[in-house]
């Protein structure tokens, strides 16, 4: 399946999210050109002939400026060359994009672009806030609006992090996304530097249910993750998505500005969870065959109270290591586990009614 890794520049962040999970001990400073190359040659030869995909993450990514990014195109030219399967995304919170970037990632026709926003105005400036204090809504929706405007595809999907202050304006927030025709991904938030942010398993879960009621009635409707997500897992019975996968550990990896690896970009500046640095000679051949890379693979589902015998056991997996982390136990269940039950149930459920709909409108033509 190849590797996915989620390299971050930098830590450092031009704006100043109440949620920010980042932590003190994240690596400071800028990645280098050497632990560029480092990174993403070791990246492609670890990830074989499933390919490797770059996720530029952060922080704020695109403060390493244009000239970073065109030696990352530069490096993913000459590993394709070689035979590589290379492919890049970013994930920026939108308020540096330029008409230079738009320009590159259109010649390039890689890069996509991803933006992090919590949804209209009055909404976003709650959470997603400059150094300042000024909500950061119009900086983010220019950069999203710029990038929208391209004949070229750039991208335009954005991630929402459902929180304690926005949890009651999903219907607000869903008409906004839908409004534009961005494609969403709702993140629950797990660990914020102010807790007054948290919110219960159940809390998500009755607020999600009631939204995608919503919008699987809506046929004009945007894609909303983890609707499509949970749906597609159902179909197939094959979970995609890290936090029901299973297998994340085989899949994901993440490298800071500095070159040291962690598990995911969950783990960065956790010191018990450092695997090694790919400025070191096989650094990340080693990262991958490290004690704590084993110890997570270790975690298995026969240990997992009540998860033998669930019914959505093929489709999550136990949840995220990370997630079970946080909440004291890294071999146990994701602690979301009550309200991702109740998702399922809710969606199953839902999807089991439209396809009879289906069906019933098919017989009578």
């Amino acid at each position: 399946m190849g590797l996915t890794a989620i390299v971050k520049p930098t830590h450092d962040c031009n704006l100043r999210c109440k949620y920010c999970y980042l932590t003190d001990e994240a690596e400071k400073g800028m990645m280098s050109q050497e632990t560029l190359q480092n990174t993403m040659a070791q990246v492609a030869e670890a990830s074989g002939e499933g390919g490797a995909h770059f996720i530029w993450h952060g922080g704020e990514p695109l403060l390493a400026g244009m000239d970073f990014f065109r030696e990352a195109a530069q490096i993913s030219h000459a590993l394709k060359a070689d035979g590589r399967n290379i492919s890049n995304a970013i994930q920026s919170n939108g308020t540096l994009i330029t008409e230079e970037l738009l320009d590159f990632i259109e010649q390039e026709k890689d890069f996509y672009l991803g933006f992090s926003i919590d949804g209209p105005k009055e909404v976003n400036d709650k959470t997603r806030v400059h150094a300042s204090g000024k909500g950061a809504f119009e900086d983010i929706f220019r950069g999203i609006k710029m990038a929208r405007d391209r004949e070229a595809f750039v991208g335009n999907g954005a991630i929402t992090v459902v929180n304690k202050e926005n949890l009651p304006h999903l219907d607000k927030i869903y008409d906004f996304f839908n409004g534009e025709k961005i494609s969403l991904k709702l993140n629950h938030i797990i660990d914020a530097a102010d807790p007054t942010f948290g919110i219960s398993p159940v809390e998500y879960a009755t607020a999600m249910n009631k939204l995608f009621d919503r919008w699987i009635e809506d046929y004009d409707a945007i894609r909303i993750d983890p609707f499509s997500q949970i749906i597609g897992n159902f179909m197939t019975s094959r979970p995609s998505g890290c936090n029901y996968s299973g297998s994340c550990q085989d899949n994901f990896v993440s490298i800071g500005p500095q070159g040291d690896i962690y598990p995911c970009g969950r783990f960065d500046g956790l010191k018990d969870y450092w695997m090694g640095n790919v400025n070191e000679p096989n650094g990340l051949t080693e990262a991958l065959e490290s004690s704590v890379r084993k110890r997570l693979k270790e975690r298995r589902l026969e240990n997992m109270a009540g998860c033998k015998k669930c019914d959505y056991v093929p489709i999550c997996n136990g949840g995220c290591p990370h997630n079970a982390l946080v909440a004291g136990d890294l071999m146990g269940k994701d602690p979301y586990c009550a309200g991702y039950k109740m998702m399922f149930k809710h969606i199953e459920r839902k999807v089991h009614e439209e396809l009879a709909k289906t069906e019933m409108k098919g017989g009578k033509q």
